[in-house]
């Protein structure tokens, strides 16, 4: 079997401060057979993007240092248009602004919400 034909696990960024929301949704990804990585903060997920870029990024939407909406502008202006997006807020979903997020979630969010999420994006 050659190389290419061996499938590598996509990644998903969770850029979450709150360290037990992060770690809820790393269990959530892995257990469905992806590999998550975790930043604090926009500016964290950015240092990691230029090292590998992920298959989905999901992203609270309020945080220190730089907001998921500030990270998603900054991704835009990058030229990482096909990179999805999701957006989230404990406000819900109905107070995510339109910034072009390609789905939003509540927090808190439904097990069966992520696993849809990552079917949707990730196949």
């Amino acid at each position: 079997m050659s190389p290419d034909t061996i499938a590598h696990p996509k990644t998903v960024l969770i850029v979450e401060d709150e360290a037990h929301i992060a770690e809820a949704l790393a269990f959530l990804i892995e257990d469905a057979g992806y590999i998550a990585r975790i930043a604090h903060n926009g500016k964290e997920a950015l240092m990691i993007i230029t090292e590998a870029v992920p298959d989905l990024i999901i992203s609270d939407l309020m945080m220190p240092q730089m907001s998921g909406a500030q990270l998603l502008e900054v991704l835009r202006t990058q030229g990482k248009m096909t990179l999805p997006i999701v957006l989230m807020s404990a406000a819900g979903r109905d107070h995510i602004p339109a910034v072009g997020a390609d789905a939003t979630i509540g927090k808190p969010f439904e097990i069966a919400e992520i696993d849809a999420l990552l079917r949707r994006f990730l196949g």
